[in-house]
């Protein structure tokens, strides 16, 4: 009994921490022009705010660029980026809310003291053909990134190590 307790008190303990986390954090590498590019991908839930606004999301993505990216950029690859991701990840890319993220470590390895970053969203749609669409950009903030992932989205000092 003392047992069960001690792993249902673990259980609790535990729990909320697990929910804060994103479902898939890793480096990202595709074939961009001639070279290999890489980025820091997260795959997040779109909170039931977000999602009640915008019912075609099931998740939300989001791409943060790094210094040591030798290939053509997060931005500069979006859509092939995209579709790339997407497909990996088993899911269609229109039912994504897509975020890219740059902040001093995109440009600096060593950038513990910045604190500027910007954050596009980007959403897609298929043509009738079936292709993907040129992306629907919009500035956000991090607040708005942070409500989009349900408070889910790393803090400063998780997003800068990456």
């Amino acid at each position: 009994m003392r047992r069960f307790f001690a792993f249902a008190l673990l259980l609790v303990a535990v729990t909320p921490a697990v929910r804060a986390q994103a479902f898939a954090d890793t480096l990202f590498a595709w074939q961009g022009y001639g070279r290999e590019s890489r980025c820091r991908l997260a795959v997040y839930p779109v909170s039931e705010e977000a999602r009640g606004r915008q019912d075609r999301f099931d998740r939300a993505v989001v791409l943060h660029e790094r210094a040591d990216n030798a290939g053509p950029s997060i931005l500069a690859d979006a859509p092939y980026l995209v579709e790339q991701a997407a497909r990996t990840l088993g899911i269609d890319p229109v039912r994504i809310v897509w975020v890219f993220h740059w902040d001093g470590a995109s440009f600096n390895d060593d950038a513990s003291g910045t604190r500027k970053e910007l954050f596009l969203r980007a959403t897609f749609s298929r043509a009738s053909s079936g292709q993907l669409s040129n992306p629907s950009w919009r500035i956000v903030t991090r607040a708005d990134v942070e409500e989009l992932t349900d408070r889910r989205f790393g803090d400063r000092t998780t997003v800068a190590a990456r």
